[in-house]
């Protein structure tokens, strides 16, 4: 994946925001994908110069949550919600979806996915001396994140649910 320049970035909006042609136009007078600029367009208008530069970040579980519930409740779409919460990859939230759609609420806490460590497999292996200790609070973390995730399912039922019943209860009124 290429990268690019902020100061590239910036001119590249601000050749779309003065009008010099739409992102399809700009995409091949800048040799840029076309979905790039409105992605650059949208991160600028929500956040500024800042929203062009680079971004390294690890999101916490409540905060992919609060994206995917926002993004869920305004019915917005991946780009749409990346831009509000500053999230450079929108393609991060697909992922934090699916992961939450197979996995449920515990794969959004996982920070690294893939192969462990050989040092953390190595410990695993190690007998622990607290091992109950270990255990309680384990399952005390299992329980405690199964908990928001049903408490997350259940909004998101009733919320399906008010706008089904807002749905069918909408009457149109044609004067006549």
């Amino acid at each position: 994946m290429r990268k690019y320049r902020t100061e590239f970035k910036l001119e590249v909006v601000q050749s779309f925001l003065a009008g010099k042609g739409g992102a399809k136009l700009l995409a091949r007078q800048w040799s840029v994908p076309e979905d790039k600029i409105r992605t650059w367009v949208s991160h600028y208008r929500m956040h500024g110069i800042d929203g062009l530069r680079p971004k390294r970040s690890a999101y916490s579980a409540q905060f992919k949550l609060q994206v995917l519930s926002h993004q869920d409740r305004e019915q917005l779409s991946n780009c749409q919600v990346a831009a509000i919460y500053d999230i450079r990859n929108p393609n991060q939230v697909v992922v934090w979806r699916r992961n939450l759609d197979q996995d449920g609420i515990v794969a959004l806490e996982s920070g690294k996915q893939g192969r462990t460590s050989l040092k953390t497999e190595q410990h695993s292996q190690a007998p622990s001396n607290s091992g109950t200790i270990d255990s309680e609070q384990t399952l005390r973390e299992e329980n405690e994140r199964l908990r928001a995730e049903v408490a997350y399912l259940k909004k998101l039922q009733a919320l399906i649910r008010a706008k089904r019943s807002a749905a069918r209860t909408k009457r149109v009124w044609l004067p006549g």
